[in-house]
């Protein structure tokens, strides 16, 4: 009783930042293949929200569901994730070497300093760190262990497009069951436009 309360809720909020969350099949990345969940997730990629009464009724009834929300323009969600903290120190470090001069640069410093309290902050069953914007030209989509040429972008995964996995969802692994936390749940905010680091390398 207490996580479906607690999905219910979250899904909510996510609807009250204005976001599309939908269900996910239960301990999975995977979305509903038939029935009613496939009917949430078509909406959602069309901008559709669920009402309160499909959510109350859903989630009341899948119990173990997952929640996914669409990320890219129809969703309005850009979502930044590093693989540890240890990347976004490594990202301050090569910036800072680059020559913080460049006010571009100072303020991409300064935004990575003050990022874990700057937006929504989340993370993942394996450890990853996740940070929410609301949609951003400046955040294509990327995902490392696709592009490992890239070497500035070591450890880091861009997601602009599709659906991610969201709070408080949980994923089994290796018969290991781990969880999406919300470690900040303020709302999403603005990806700031001065920050063109991520575009200038993946349009390269």
């Amino acid at each position: 009783m207490e996580n479906e309360l607690e999905m219910i809720q979250t899904l909510f909020e996510y609807q009250n930042f204005g976001l599309l969350p939908f269900p996910i099949m239960p301990f999975s990345k995977e979305t509903h293949k038939n029935d009613k969940g496939k009917m949430f997730y078509d909406n959602a990629k069309s901008g559709i929200q669920m009402s309160e009464k499909e959510i109350y009724d859903w989630f009341g009834k899948k119990k173990l569901d997952n929640c996914g929300l669409i990320s890219g323009k129809t969703g309005d969600l850009s979502v930044l994730e590093f693989e540890s903290d240890i990347v976004i120190n490594r990202l301050m470090s090569f910036i800072e070497k680059e020559s913080l001069d460049k006010i571009s640069n100072l303020i991409f410093y300064n935004f990575l300093e003050n990022l874990y309290s700057f937006t929504t902050f989340i993370r993942t069953p394996d450890k990853k760190i996740q940070f929410w914007f609301k949609f951003s030209k400046n955040l294509p989509s990327f995902l490392w262990n696709n592009n490992k040429s890239i070497k500035k972008l070591e450890g880091i995964n861009i997601y602009s497009s599709g659906y991610i996995v969201a709070p408080p969802s949980f994923i089994r692994k290796n018969n290991i069951i781990g969880q999406y936390e919300i470690e900040d749940g303020k709302p999403p905010v603005f990806f700031p436009n001065e920050i063109t680091f991520f575009k200038k390398i993946l349009s390269e």
